[in-house]
Parts: C-alpha cells; sequence; structure tokens
C-alpha cells in the first residue's frame, strides 16, 4: 500500500518526470551586468567636501568683488569730490591773490614798504606784505622777536635793498642774496609779495 499511496499523491518513481536538458545559453551575446565597485563612504565625504568648499570659495570671491567694486566707487566719489574742493579752493586763493593790494610793483618797492612798516612798529601790515600762508607766522615772529632782533634784520634787510637781485627765467620770482637772503613772487595782481626773509 505503500507503494499505491506515494504513486497516488505523485511521488515515487513512478511520477518522476522525464528531465529535458535545455540548450546551452551562449553568455557572450548577453549584456554585462553593471559591475558595481562596493561603496565607499570615505570618497563620499571627499566629494561632499569638495562641492562644499569650491562653493564657499565662489561665494567668497563673488562677495569680495562685490565690496571691492563698491569701495572702487566710494573712492572715485571721494576722489571727485577731493578735485572740486581743491579747485573751488584754488579758484578762491587765486581770486584773494588777485585782488591782493599789499605790495609793491617791483620787489625793491615790496622790500622797501615793508621796512617802513617794521620800523614803524605796524606788524600787521607788515605782515600783509608776505604771501598768504605765511603772514600770521610773519607776525608772531615779529610781535614775538626781542627789539634788537628786529631792529638787526631791519639794517639787514636795508643794505639789501641795495644789492642787486635776480629773476627767475619766467621773471615771477626773484631774490636778493646779499648781505640775507630775500625771496620775493609777483601776484596775478601785478604786485611782488615777500616769500620768505
Amino acid at each position: 500500500m505503500d507503494e499505491q499511496n506515494q504513486n497516488q499523491f505523485g511521488a515515487g518513481p513512478a511520477n518522476v518526470p522525464p528531465v529535458v536538458s535545455q540548450p546551452a545559453v551562449n553568455r557572450s551575446n548577453l549584456p554585462n551586468p553593471p559591475v558595481t565597485e562596493p561603496s565607499n563612504p570615505r570618497k563620499s565625504k571627499f566629494w561632499k567636501f569638495v562641492a562644499w568648499f569650491v562653493a564657499i570659495v565662489i561665494v567668497a570671491a563673488a562677495g569680495l568683488w562685490a565690496i571691492g567694486d563698491y569701495q572702487y566707487s566710494e573712492g572715485i566719489k571721494a576722489f571727485e569730490k577731493w578735485a572740486e574742493d581743491t579747485k573751488r579752493a584754488t579758484e578762491e586763493f587765486e581770486a584773494r591773490k588777485a585782488a591782493d593790494t599789499f605790495g609793491g610793483a617791483t620787489p625793491q618797492e615790496t622790500l622797501r614798504v615793508y621796512i617802513e612798516a617794521v620800523e614803524k612798529g605796524d606788524y600787521e601790515l607788515a605782515s600783509k606784505y608776505f604771501v598768504f600762508d605765511r603772514q600770521e607766522k610773519e607776525l608772531r615772529s615779529l610781535t614775538n622777536s626781542p627789539p634788537d632782533n628786529v631792529v638787526n634784520v631791519t639794517r639787514l634787510l636795508r643794505e639789501a635793498l641795495n644789492n642787486e637781485g635776480s629773476y627767475s627765467a619766467d621773471r615771477k620770482e626773484f631774490a636778493i642774496r646779499r648781505p640775507i637772503l630775500v625771496d620775493f613772487i609777483l601776484y596775478p595782481s601785478g604786485l611782488w609779495k615777500i616769500v620768505e626773509i
């Protein structure tokens, strides 16, 4: 019975299906499956780092360029303002020089009226025969000098009036060198001013 039961349930040697051989598969015609390398977490982190680093460098460079461009434009504005202020100051200074009425038609005349003002004790008037940027310094010098020094310098200046001086090539500057150096400059007003004694 065991044999019968086995045959009834399809198990046993009587019900074994015959083995069918399948034709051999030519693997050279089949596509190669992709070769996947094992995942390396260190390589993945490296490339993420490189990508972030490049992004940060690009953002930083763009920021620096923007800041530099802003500073450049602010620098241009500051330079233009400075140039405008300088031009205005120069024009005002030239207008003051053109309107100046203190000085002589010759360097010697300017020196003569300067000496006269000093000898009278009118140091403020004497200082006006100097160029604008030296007037205050000359006034302080005359005011603070001992009287004997003022007398000695005045004597030397009187001697200088008798000595020849020399003009610059453009005839806008004049210098007397003995016994004391005296430099003059011609103002736009046509008057000679003392630059230095």
